[in-house]
């Protein structure tokens, strides 16, 4: 028998117990203990870093880092002029600590989250600093990226790079390669970025914590590193974030000056803010949940805001949009509506040259406007130069050097970002429409402020410039060139309504015939495919056309030719959009469609309506029965309205053939709701 003498005993021991004093021995040589029976305990494990670190408010002598971890540490951040002398501390007395609970308290972040919030301040302007962020004496992040430069003093003119994105919040493929496509620019033009501006969406579809990490901080850490973001709040973010109270997982994530920190007038909300950058004012609004009208708090904000500023540029960003004919349309939302009607009129009054907006899913670009305010949108009266801004072209819009009123603002809506694109018509006072994905990137140099679009292949799409130099007096065109009418082709017979179904009677159309939907064919999709929160990639084989989709019969507009003899089931979804107490509104939902052989609705991720299929769902459905696809019949969704949402909602239906060599295959739906006390 094995025998093992512990200190100060001569007892022998048992087999197991001299198996467990193997096992002991084992664990003294690995922790290399000197020492009967002792083990010294390992360091504690430094928390890891879950978001970040990155830049926030920036000035001419302070900027603001945070970063998270995954548990408690000791924040330090050291910094410098060069990446191996970071020479000056900002220790934990300093440094901000926010948590999901206490009284800093996190919205939503995951329990054991630990945010640091670090203010360097005493910097010299126009610096380049680098950085690194330490837990006690170990770095967590540093290097030759992490770096930040300091604002230059308000009013001194030189060159600045903007990078505007709008709508990019999926985390997916398009979203990806919009980014890739910024940066390859910069790289080709040798003029890295001084500025971000994210208006709106950049976390869908909720907003929520875990979106941000995902669809924002996870995408674009390499540039949130050394370049800080000025944001805007979507009315994705709007969905958990609140602009009135400032809380939410945007306000956790941003921070945005309240009391004139870098320039402009204080607003006392991060809401809405101002700040100025070398020789240019830049005006954020918000455009979702705050008062809009002129006796609103932010709008007498902003006159004071306007009165106040004497520098040479004006930019303004927001949301909601109020020109586009894009996945949005300006002349029919109310957010939009009234930040043309109420919001426009004191920008224009103030000077500004620039307007940069999202929401809706495209680029569209201006002439150069003023006094466009009225309901619906027109472009006579209102054009100052109907050219297309381009200076290789028909030259670039001109101004008075200087701040002036009423002479002439650029529309921009970049809200290609990464959603699904799609238009529904041309806005007249618009000189560039491009459904594709993309950013807009903004050179300021001196006298001239010229911008770009860049498609996600990289391709310069759009070039506009303004020029203001000395005196310039505007003058209205009188018959100003516009783009072409855009009207949805469908060069199908329009199907007839079934005289088998009645049809309610003032019913409104909350998705059109003929309308865009993301289909896939081919292929089976996911488990959460009817969900909002789910994003469709293209590299999963989802595709986008008008409906009808089918084969046989010659009466699709969208046809699956490979379908015969293939598969029996399609997948399509399309989003439709409610603005606040427009579904309490809505007495019933119902679906219009004509259909080969069945389908099973979903409205916001729950099944409403099976009809023609048995049981189950998807690639799991069962006993099809076959239909033949006529006129739109109509079914009324029992029950569906308690589904709905403010905001984006998403119709999903799967359509199934009988047999996989059937002759034709149908579907072709439209969404009807019908208003309280509305007889049929």
């Amino acid at each position: 028998m094995s025998r093992f003498v512990a200190a100060g005993s001569a007892r022998p021991l048992s087999a197991f117990s001299s198996w467990l004093v193997r096992v002991a021995m084992v664990v003294l040589l690995v922790c290399g203990v000197a020492g009967p029976l002792v083990c010294v305990q390992a360091a504690p494990a430094t928390p890891p870093l879950t978001r970040g670190p990155y830049l926030q408010l920036a000035t001419p002598s302070s900027i603001s880092i945070l970063w998270r971890t995954a548990g408690e540490s000791d924040p330090v951040v050291r910094y410098g002029l060069h990446p191996e002398r970071l020479d000056q501390v900002l220790d934990q007395d300093a440094i901000e600590v926010r948590r999901p609970s206490g009284d800093k308290k996190l919205h939503s972040a995951p329990e054991g989250t630990v945010q640091y919030e670090a203010v360097l301040t005493g910097l010299q302007p126009e610096t380049k600093y680098y950085y690194a962020v330490f837990d006690g004496e170990r770095q967590l992040a540093g290097g030759e990226e992490c770096y930040f430069r300091t604002h230059p003093n308000p009013g001194q003119a030189q060159p600045v790079r903007i990078w505007v994105v709008g709508d990019s919040g999926t985390g997916d493929s398009r979203q990806a390669a919009v980014y890739q496509a910024m940066l390859d620019q910069v790289a080709a033009d040798e003029t890295p970025l001084d500025l971000y501006i994210h208006v709106g969406d950049m976390a869908y579809p909720k907003g929520t914590d875990a979106e941000f990490q995902r669809n924002f901080f996870d995408v674009y850490q390499p540039t949130l590193r050394n370049t800080v973001c000025w944001a805007a709040m979507g009315n994705h973010e709007g969905r958990t974030s609140k602009g009135m109270l400032g809380v939410g997982p945007y306000y956790d994530a941003y921070r945005c000056p309240r009391k004139a920190e870098a320039g402009g007038l204080a607003s006392a909300s991060e809401a809405y803010y101002s700040f100025d950058y070398a020789n240019i004012h830049f005006i954020c609004l918000d455009s979702h949940d705050l008062d809009r009208s002129p006796a609103g708090v932010m709008s007498q904000w902003l006159r004071a805001d306007l009165e106040a500023t004497h520098q040479d540029w004006i930019v303004a960003y927001w949301h909601h949009p109020p020109y586009t004919k894009g996945s949005h349309d300006s002349d029919k939302e109310n957010q939009l509506i009234e930040m043309r009607e109420l919001i426009m009129p004191v920008l224009e009054a103030g000077g500004v040259d620039l307007v940069l907006t999202g929401h809706s899913h495209i680029y569209e670009r201006s002439m150069l406007i003023d006094g466009a305010y009225q309901t619906p949108t027109v472009a006579e009266g209102v054009v100052l130069d109907d050219g297309d801004g381009d200076p290789r072209g028909d030259g670039a819009y001109r101004k008075s050097k200087g701040l002036h009123a009423h002479q002439g603002t650029v529309q921009v809506v970049t809200g290609h970002g990464g959603a699904r694109v799609s238009r529904r018509g041309t806005s007249p006072v618009m000189k560039r429409v491009i459904v594709e994905n993309g950013s807009t990137i903004i050179d300021v140099d001196g006298d001239a402020l010229t911008g770009i679009m860049v498609d996600r292949g990289g391709k310069t799409r759009d070039l506009f410039r303004i020029v203001k130099q000395g005196t310039h007096v505007p003058k209205i065109v009188a018959n100003p060139k516009t783009l072409p009418a855009y009207a949805v082709s469908v060069d199908k017979t329009k199907r007839g309504l079934s005289s088998e179904t009645p049809f309610p009677k003032q019913a409104k159309k909350l998705i059109p015939p003929n309308a865009e939907w993301e289909y896939l064919a081919g292929r089976h999709a996911a488990a959460n495919w009817t969900a909002i929160e789910t994003i469709p990639e293209e590299a999963d084989g989802w595709k986008v056309g008008k409906a009808s989709i089918g084969y046989g019969d010659s009466d699709d507009i969208t046809e699956l030719k490979d379908m015969k003899g293939k598969y029996t089931v399609v997948y399509a979804r399309t989003e439709f959009e409610l603005g606040p107490g427009q579904k309490e509104a809505i007495d019933e939902l119902g679906l219009a469609i004509s259909y080969d052989d069945g389908f099973i609705a979903y409205l916001n991720g729950h099944e409403v309506l099976r009809v023609g299929v048995g049981k189950g769902r998807g690639e799991d459905a069962e006993d099809v029965e076959g239909h033949e696809a006529g006129g739109y019949e109509y079914f009324p969704l029992d029950g569906a309205t308690k589904w709905l949402v403010d905001d984006d909602n998403i119709l999903s239906i799967e359509g199934h053939n009988v047999s996989r060599s059937s002759s034709d295959f149908t579907l072709d739906p439209y969404l009807l709701a019908v208003p309280g006390s509305s007889p049929r």
